[in-house]
């Protein structure tokens, strides 16, 4: 299997072995006989492990430990190409990232941070880490997410547990300051089935994956059609047209992918002035659900914007586009989901950091 990129390569994060800006499909350069199934990144570094969970790889920046224990840095703060990553025992099960931390899930249910701390973001009270570190308040743990500066968990049980930024009161529980040990957030809300953080808002639906509840800032929308009572600490909440599979964030939009019937699966809503929801809107952004037209079977956020994989195995790609990430590479926005074409007959998965992109394919 081989990885492709797209995007932004400040810090090498694209693992193509330099710093210069993808804006066609460029081979990332994997050790001999790695395969990666899936992909993690946050603002400047990236994660990739296999479907087996046995080893983590690295690349990008690490100039707050954002990598944590890495082999070999190409220099004393990041890495131009993935080289192994030293991992908390256990196999691995998700990785999320911010802006400057991350989180590792494993299959046991234990969480691990490691990065910048300034928020509370690794759920202690440090000054940050450059390697993992336990995060030993929430445990029996099903899935992780990570806004650019807060940290969410969602227990096994249907809890969600919250630390970090709260300025916006994205963590679902006032006061709006920062917390640094994780918070139990979902006290008054119906088991939580699937989480996702945005730059600085939550969103969270229920295990009938169909009611969804929204905190934190509102100013593009990304409350979607809530009302504007709360139901719980800072949650409000609105229901889907269908059964959702699975839920992503951007910074300020959010995407939901429903139960396939027709081209339309894909929903949005928040900001929309760079393309953010694959269509133009005279006020830069819905507070109403968008469908977007494909018929996806997976989907993948950056920062803002979306990568969608059909059944057959195309991918497209819409939304801010500043550094080719978005598939254009004329460095257009992309308003209208724009086709990526793969090296080989169909792609295998996708994955995306903040500005770049990543499909996976068996050429």
């Amino acid at each position: 299997m081989s990885v492709w990129a797209l995007g932004s390569n400040s810090s090498g994060q694209l693992g193509t072995g330099n710093e210069e800006d993808a804006h066609y499909l460029t081979p990332s350069i994997l050790p001999p006989q790695v395969r990666i199934n899936n992909i993690a990144g946050g603002g400047n570094h990236v994660f990739g492990w296999p479907q087996d969970g046995t080893q983590l790889y690295g690349c990008g920046s690490n100039a707050n430990g954002e990598l944590g224990e890495i082999q070999a840095l190409d220099d004393g703060a990041k890495t131009l190409v993935w080289r192994i990553t030293k991992q908390p025992e256990g196999l691995i099960k998700q990785v999320a990232c911010g802006w400057s931390h991350s989180l590792l899930l494993t299959e046991s249910g234990k969480v691990y941070a490691t990065g910048s701390n300034r928020y509370g973001q690794l759920g202690n009270e440090d000054k940050g880490a450059a390697k993992w570190t336990a995060v030993d308040a929430v445990d029996s743990v099903a899935a992780v997410a990570c806004g650019m500066r807060h940290s969410m968990a969602l227990t096994e049980a249907g809890q969600l547990y919250a630390w970090g930024a709260n300025r916006s009161g994205q963590l679902g529980c006032s006061p709006k300051v920062s917390i640094s040990t994780p918070l139990c957030v979902s006290a008054g809300l119906p088991p939580i089935a699937m989480v996702s953080c945005g730059r600085s808002h939550s969103v969270a639906i229920a295990q009938d994956h169909k009611t969804v509840f929204v905190a934190g800032q509102d100013k593009y929308g990304q409350c979607g059609p809530s009302t504007s009572e709360f139901v719980a600490g800072t949650w409000r909440k609105f229901t889907l047209p269908g059964v959702a599979q699975k839920l992503c964030c951007q910074w300020d939009s959010s995407v939901v992918l429903l139960q396939p019937k027709e081209a339309g699966n894909v929903m949005m809503w928040g900001r929309a002035d760079h393309g953010q929801l694959a269509a133009e809107t005279n006020e830069g952004c819905s507070r109403m659900l968008v469908p977007v037209p494909v018929l996806a079977d997976d989907v993948a956020c950056g920062s803002n914007h979306t990568l969608a994989k059909t059944r057959d195995g195309r991918v497209y790609s819409w939304g801010w586009n500043e550094h080719g990430n978005a598939g254009d590479p004329k460095l257009q926005n992309v308003f209208v989901p724009r086709e990526i074409v793969t090296n080989s007959a169909s792609a295998m998965g996708i994955g995306c950091g903040y500005g770049n992109s990543f499909v996976f394919d068996q050429s």
